[in-house]
Order: structure tokens, then sequence, then C-alpha cells
């Protein structure tokens, strides 16, 4: 009967020592999110034709600058913003989720300000990431990195106009 516990909490050690070890191997540093992003349509998809992300990068961007700030910009039909939402001080990255307070802006007008977010990332592969909703639906789509600078891309750039 000893034996047969001692094998039994020697698996259950093992069990959580190699899961740590796992979890940690796939902890996402804040290097590898920062550019500009864009999302599959409606859920994963983890076999995006390039096509379609080159697509998705003109309608949808998400911006993530170095110190972690954060944009998410909808474009309208005439180039310009049709949605903005900025985190204006750097976001968190912990345990693989990424939190904000973020102001929502229109082309008319703001809809929220401060409005707390937070998405958690799962490394599917180099350059893609499964991103879920944290506060909200938990919505889940796959994150592909955009063949664009953020320079030319953000709108608090001070070359880009708001």
């Amino acid at each position: 009967m000893f034996k047969r516990l001692w094998i039994s909490i020697t698996f259950i050690v093992c069990g959580v020592i190699a899961n740590s070890i796992a979890s940690a191997s796939q902890s996402i540093r804040p290097n590898e999110l920062i550019g500009v992003w864009t999302t599959s349509d409606n859920g994963p998809n983890h076999a995006m034709e390039p096509a379609k992300i080159t697509e998705n990068c003109q309608s949808f961007k998400m911006v993530i600058h170095a110190d972690l700030r954060v944009e998410a910009i909808t474009q309208g039909a005439d180039g310009g913003y049709m949605f903005w939402a900025v985190a204006e001080t750097p976001c968190s990255l912990k345990e693989n989720v990424l939190a904000c307070a973020m102001n929502v802006y229109t082309e008319k007008r703001a809809i929220h300000v401060n409005k707390p977010v937070a998405w958690s990332f799962s490394r599917v592969r180099d350059g893609v990431y499964d991103s879920t909703t944290k506060i909200g639906n938990n919505a889940t789509d796959t994150m592909y990195r955009c063949d664009q600078k953020i320079h030319d891309t953000s709108l608090l750039t001070p070359r880009t106009k708001i």
C-alpha cells in the first residue's frame, strides 16, 4: 500500500513539474507582441491565406507599442477611422494576459473613457496568436502580424492626424 501511494505521489509531482515547465515555455514576452496586427473573422482561424491577412490589415489593425500602449483601429471607407480604441498609458502583460484601460472613439465622439479591457494570448506559432477577450463575451480570434510599421499606422504618432 505504501509503495502504491509513493508511486501515485511521484506521478502527481512529475505531472505538476511537467505542467510548470510547459507553462513557462509558453510564456509570451512583450517584445513578441510589439507591432501591427489584424485578426481572423468570426473566431479562430490558424490557416488564413496571405491575401486575406493583407485584406484584414486594411480594415482592422491592432497596434501594440514598445511601451505596451495598445490601439485598435477600424478603418473607414474614406481612409480615416470609424472606430479607435486607445490605451494612452501602458498596459500590463502578466501570465499571457494583456490588461488596459482604453478610451474608445468614433469619428464623431468619445463613447468610453478608461474602459477596462483584457486579452489572454496563446501562441499558435511564430507571429500567430490566439487572443481571447477576458472581459465581456470571451470571444477568441487569431492574430496575424501585418506588414505595416507602427509609425505609419498609429494614430498616436505625430505623422498621422486623428
